[in-house]
């Protein structure tokens, strides 16, 4: 058999599987940025979650910065709750676009010094059959180093993945 043949034969197993064992465990990585936010929006139209469990994500990274005199972390503990309220509040209105009931969905919102470790541990965690992300569409010398979050999720996830970028 030759390449083309292997490719045509994994296509049509990987079908197959997909028509008999339809992912049910989806996880949402949203960014709290308005154009993530629109991006996966589009998913009401691109994917079903009727029958699906989702899982809202967001992971805010914990920042160090040294001056001088000492090191500042942002954000800070003390702000993490209302962080933390804002963004389930977003992942809740992105829910209610999607048309996925509370009842079928989670909500999270983690604070890590590693988004990309975090979101893969939430993954295997969850069993996840599929996660979904959006990059930034970035053109020109910016698009040329492409989002390190997706390139980690690329290479690394333990489930399917599914990247959207924004409208042009």
């Amino acid at each position: 058999m030759n390449n083309k043949t292997n490719v045509i034969l994994f296509y049509l197993y990987q079908n197959k599987r997909i028509q008999e064992d339809p992912m049910k465990n989806y996880v949402l990585c949203a960014s709290l940025e308005e154009d993530s936010i629109k991006t996966l929006a589009k998913l009401k139209r691109d994917l079903d979650l009727t029958d699906a469990k989702v899982h809202f994500v967001t992971v805010i990274e914990i920042q160090v910065y040294n001056s001088e005199l000492s090191a500042y972390v942002y954000p800070v503990e003390s702000q993490y709750a209302e962080i933390e309220s804002s963004a389930v509040a977003i992942q809740k209105n992105l829910a209610k676009t999607l048309g996925v009931p509370e009842a079928q969905a989670t909500f999270k919102c983690f604070f890590d010094h590693s988004p990309e470790a975090k979101v893969k541990d939430y993954l295997e965690k969850v069993n996840a059959d599929l996660v979904v992300t959006a990059t930034r569409g970035r053109h020109g010398i910016a698009g040329f180093f492409s989002s390190s979050f997706t390139d980690f999720l690329c290479k690394y996830s333990p489930c399917d993945i599914l990247v959207l970028r924004p409208s042009k």
